[in-house]
């Protein structure tokens, strides 16, 4: 093991302070190693516009450092636990979990009152979809307002006379010593915590089985069957995919009792149980009460990325459809400082500029901006979109797009893209790319220069739960976008007789390279959208699933 061990956290206050809780737990197991702290900034401490994080998945505070992680950047993160997503990416693994802190919500007045005694009107802050079901539960006649920040933040925000009160977990304000400032605690069974909270989970890379070695030495067994018993309930209903839930188990001696709560999406509807038994049944516990509350609940499956799943997931909602998230894959970058030399020492070179995803688009326009090249550069060149999506993320960099094919699909691009006889393309695209476009491209006389510009990799499900509900007849059908999300999901099927389970459940394609990969696989019931778009896909789905 290296003499020196980095823990990757965010900067906030709360964050340095959880980060050195570790690091204090950790000293005496490592008398011999230096601990040092990076700090990481994520998208979440990035981008402060007042977007509710139920609508964008649990991963906008924790991506960035797990990538530092995965890249070997740093030994281990510590993140809030009620912060991580259901799935982690591939690779990395929960530690361990030390002893809970208070799992309660408190609210913190500016004029001290509790709840019941706010004016009403009053503006209450939150952007969680679950906490504000809940306090209009309890208060119909307050206001909910988003409020964004960490913990200092948004109390400077209330005591700015923003808000009249705020919502936050209790554990972080005893941990930043302000419980001073709480006016009202709620307890657990009447305002249900989100799913970890309170406890912090230590996030390492598997293969580094000498550090998780010492690592496990830091679980505190009680809070871990809690926390996992929490999850499993949040995922068996839909919690990843940021329905508005809560549970809380509560632990005394051999004696668990999980408290559940469920929320209908537009927050009309709340619905409470328990659920008591042996804490060594903790995941039996967790798919009884589970099934309690939606026996009849019917899903759609994704297995897109939840940080790419939003049209999707917008889409559903709209229509009212539950679903349910399984990513099998993760997408990083790829580009290396010696490949931006290799590739971008002159862009201008290049006639075409291809996309075939928005990822591609993304990655591209991060690697150009490390390399310090100016956007104007790629005004000279055309640029081809694969579909309208594609373009749309184009279009966010002030780019115009030159050709989208009639069909959006990679052959058709290949096809239909105009005057390219002797000309220069540059396509930058996942590492595990299919090579069928840039043959074809080479075939009608381009030269081609295919760049690896990000990393898909597959991440690792637990399926147990999903074969639970596909054995009810609960799942409507499960939705592929690309290849490697197929190839993603089988990698998580580890035996024949669930195979023949799940290739009876009718599948929803992207477009005919999907639908091949989908085959070649086993599914035998796959409808495949006309239009090869997320909007394509729903259409689809209405056709003939729903």
């Amino acid at each position: 093991m290296k003499t020196k061990i980095v823990i990757g956290t965010r900067g906030s206050q709360l964050s340095l302070i959880q980060t050195n809780i570790v690091k204090n737990l950790l000293r005496p197991l490592v008398p011999h190693n230096s601990i040092e702290i990076k700090i990481i900034k994520t998208t979440g401490d990035k981008n402060m516009n007042p977007i509710p994080l139920d609508s964008i998945g649990k991963g906008w505070f924790t991506k960035e450092i797990d990538r530092q992680l995965l890249e070997g950047n740093i030994d281990l993160a510590v993140h809030s636990l009620k912060d991580l997503p259901e799935t982690l990416p591939l690779g990395l693994t929960i530690a361990a979990i030390p002893e809970r802190e208070d799992a309660r919500e408190a609210l913190v007045a500016r004029n001290g009152l509790p709840l019941q005694k706010l004016k009403k009107g009053a503006v209450i802050g939150t952007d969680s979809t679950r906490r504000k079901i809940q306090l209009l539960k309890m208060r119909s006649d307050v206001v909910i307002k988003s409020i964004r920040g960490n913990v200092n933040r948004r109390l400077e925000k209330l005591d700015n006379e923003e808000y009249d009160a705020v919502c936050l977990a209790v554990a972080g304000l005893k941990r930043l010593g302000m419980t001073n400032r709480i006016s009202h605690y709620f307890d657990e069974t009447d305002f249900v915590p989100s799913p970890g909270q309170g406890a912090l989970a230590i996030i390492t890379k598997k293969s580094n089985k000498a550090l998780n070695k010492i690592i496990s030495q830091l679980n505190h067994q009680p809070s871990v069957a809690a926390v996992i018993a929490e999850r499993i309930f949040s995922r068996l209903l839909g919690g990843g995919c940021k329905m508005p839930i809560g549970a809380y188990a509560h632990c005394v001696g051999s004696t668990m009792t999980l408290y559940g709560m469920v929320g209908s999406l537009d927050g009309k509807k709340i619905i409470k149980d328990s659920i008591t038994g042996d804490i060594k049944n903790y995941s039996a516990l967790s798919e009884k009460l589970a099934n309690r509350f939606s026996p009849q609940a019917k899903y759609i499956v994704m297995t897109r990325p939840v940080l790419e799943n939003d049209a999707f997931t917008k889409s559903l909602k709209k229509s009212g459809i539950l679903f349910l998230s399984y990513p099998s894959i993760t997408t990083s970058n790829n580009a290396s400082e010696k490949m931006i030399e290799k590739y971008f020492t002159d862009k201008t070179d290049y006639d075409w500029l291809i996309f075939t995803s928005a990822n591609g688009v993304r990655f591209f326009m991060d690697a150009l901006q490390k390399a310090d090249y100016e956007k104007k550069d790629l005004q000279k060149i055309a640029i081809a979109a694969v579909g309208p999506q594609t373009a749309k993320e184009v279009e966010k960099y002030n780019l115009d797009v030159s050709f989208i094919p009639s069909k959006f699909t990679t052959a058709d691009l290949a096809k239909e893209l105009p005057n390219i006889t002797g000309k220069k393309l540059l396509l930058p695209r996942s590492n595990i790319a299919s090579t069928a476009l840039q043959k074809q491209l080479l075939a009608r006389g381009a030269t081609v220069t295919n760049i690896p510009i990000y990393k898909t990799e597959y991440a690792s499900s637990d399926l147990t739960n999903f074969l639970s509900l596909i054995h009810n007849k609960q799942i409507l059908c499960i939705t592929f976008t690309s290849p490697s999300t197929v190839k993603g999901f089988i990698k998580n099927i580890t035996d024949s007789k669930s195979q023949e389970k799940i290739f009876s459940v009718p599948v929803v394609s992207i477009g005919p390279v999907t639908t091949k990969a989908l085959q070649k696989v086993g599914f035998k019931k796959i409808y495949t959208a006309e239009v090869h778009t997320i909007k394509g896909m729903l259409a689809k789905l209405k056709e003939n699933i729903l």
